[in-house]
């Protein structure tokens, strides 16, 4: 019982002191919080945040300076009810933000520049067909908003940038880049993506298994995209694409061989290490090498008979929001990695990398599930800004097979207590609040903020964890 209690009172100062009020904005959105929608903004080159929150029929904007001071807000009709997802952001040359409401397949999207020294908004309508084109990603860097397309004729990808109350097209050429399958024969680009969805992967921030799990995923940093593939069990083919000139350099860091037989692949790209995993019913190989010279920095192998030395937690099976089991040996895991889609997601912190290992699969065929289980207290994570509010919906119910470890800067295992990390404060927050809408969390800076409506308060919330 003593121990009992001690949790207990653990978890709840855990709680108190894991976030920090920021500011509380006055706000009513009306309508059923159906209507709600929510997107947050962050100039790159200032840091001013800015908050897009709409109910049915009015789209406020609320303005914040580089230390989360509230500083102004406008309100405008709510675009047309064809416009259903506020999709992307981005900045004019003036630093005002612009923000933009698409249909659901993207092809008419309405960009609307709010200009709050002279009080006013300026909208924009753009038409795309895609009749060519099978769209892949749209999402919000470098202060503009992108849309990636990959060509279902040529070996392309094209990028569609807006920003300035315009958008520019490039066209970017892998006609050069030979893409094969598991047995070396070719393949065209856009059945790669047809075959392993593309997810993008948050740089330096916390990314579930659920989208590093996927065999294709992009990372976008200042200067570059890349993007890597492992849809074959040999190798991780990267490509970077320059964002300036828009060419393509090629590169390729061959998975190391099981003892037996072949198994699947996966990696995951992290501060200039890629992180290799395979895996089959009679081994677990995880591999860290360097980016750029493709050289071995450490290996960890564990046989079906042995004990995962490197391991910071048990060996978790979570199904859906279900509690979670414990696997009795490595075996039982293995096979069950065996039979799921494998992944690896690593976070990385100014003292060591904290990784998660494992894989994902459909068990049932209805339901709905939260996707994302990021740590040992069932952390809900996505790419991007995670949104709460409405829950991300699922065929069937996602399960998570998973261990988490820690490698220090030299990529050494680290004998550790997991830690308590942001996202678990976050989601226990969550757990714990009735009146929340329309909910997302984002890093800021060197923490993560939880932005909500209060729909009892009638107030825009923002926390830092």
């Amino acid at each position: 019982m003593k121990n009992l209690l001690l949790a207990f009172f653990t978890l709840c100062f855990a709680n108190l002191f894991g976030q920090t009020p920021l500011a509380s904005i006055d706000l009513e959105l009306k309508n059923a919080s159906s209507n709600h929608r929510s997107l947050h903004a962050i100039n790159a080159e200032n840091n001013e945040l800015f908050v897009f929150a709409s109910d049915k029929e009015k789209l406020s904007v609320l303005k914040y300076n580089s230390f989360i001071f509230f500083k102004d807000s406008l309100s405008i009709n709510r675009p047309e009810k064809n416009f259903d997802q506020m999709s992307g952001y981005s900045f004019n040359a003036e630093g005002m933000p612009e923000v933009y409401w698409t249909e659901s397949d993207l092809k008419k999207i309405k960009g609307i520049s709010f200009d709050f020294k002279n009080r006013k908004t300026v909208e924009n309508v753009f038409r795309f067909p895609f009749d060519k084109e099978m769209i892949l990603s749209s999402f919000s860097e470098n202060n503009s908003f992108y849309i990636m397309t990959v060509s279902k004729t040529e070996d392309e990808l094209k990028l569609y940038i807006f920003q300035n109350g315009s958008v520019k097209e490039k066209y970017i050429d892998f006609s050069e880049f030979k893409i094969v399958d598991t047995k070396s024969n070719p393949l065209k680009l856009w059945s790669v993506f047809n075959e392993n969805p593309l997810e993008k992967i948050q740089v330096d921030e916390l990314n579930s298994l659920v989208y590093s799990a996927s065999k294709a995923k992009f990372y976008v940093l200042k200067d570059k995209i890349i993007l890597a593939l492992d849809h074959t069990v040999s190798e991780t083919q990267i490509f970077e694409i320059n964002l300036t000139n828009y060419k393509v350099i090629e590169k390729k860091i061959a998975q190391e061989p099981l003892k037996n037989g072949v198994g699947k692949s996966n990696s995951f790209l992290s501060d200039g290490k890629l992180y290799q995993l395979k895996v089959n019913a009679d081994e677990l190989l995880l591999t860290v090498k360097n980016y750029t010279s493709g050289e071995v920095i450490n290996r960890f192998s564990t046989l079906k008979e042995e004990v995962i030395q490197h391991k910071n937690s048990p060996l978790f099976s979570q199904t859906g929001n279900q509690r979670q089991k414990e696997f009795k040996n490595t075996k039982k895991f293995l096979e069950r990695l065996d039979d799921s889609d494998i992944g690896i997601s690593v976070y990385e912190n100014v003292y060591d990398s904290f990784i998660s290992v494992g894989g994902i699969r459909n068990v049932a065929s209805t339901g709905d599930v939260l996707l994302g289980i990021a740590s040992g207290v069932g952390t809900i994570a996505s790419g991007g800004s995670t949104g709460f509010g409405e829950g991300i919906m699922s065929d069937g119910v996602l399960q998570v097979n998973y261990f988490e470890t820690h490698l220090d800067l030299k990529s050494n295992y680290i004998k550790k207590e997991q830690e308590i990390l942001a996202m678990d404060y976050v989601s226990q927050f969550l757990n714990q609040s009735k009146d929340v809408s329309t909910a997302s969390t984002f890093k800021f800076k060197d923490h993560y903020i939880l932005g909500y409506y209060d729909t009892k308060a009638k107030k825009y919330v923002l926390r830092k964890f």
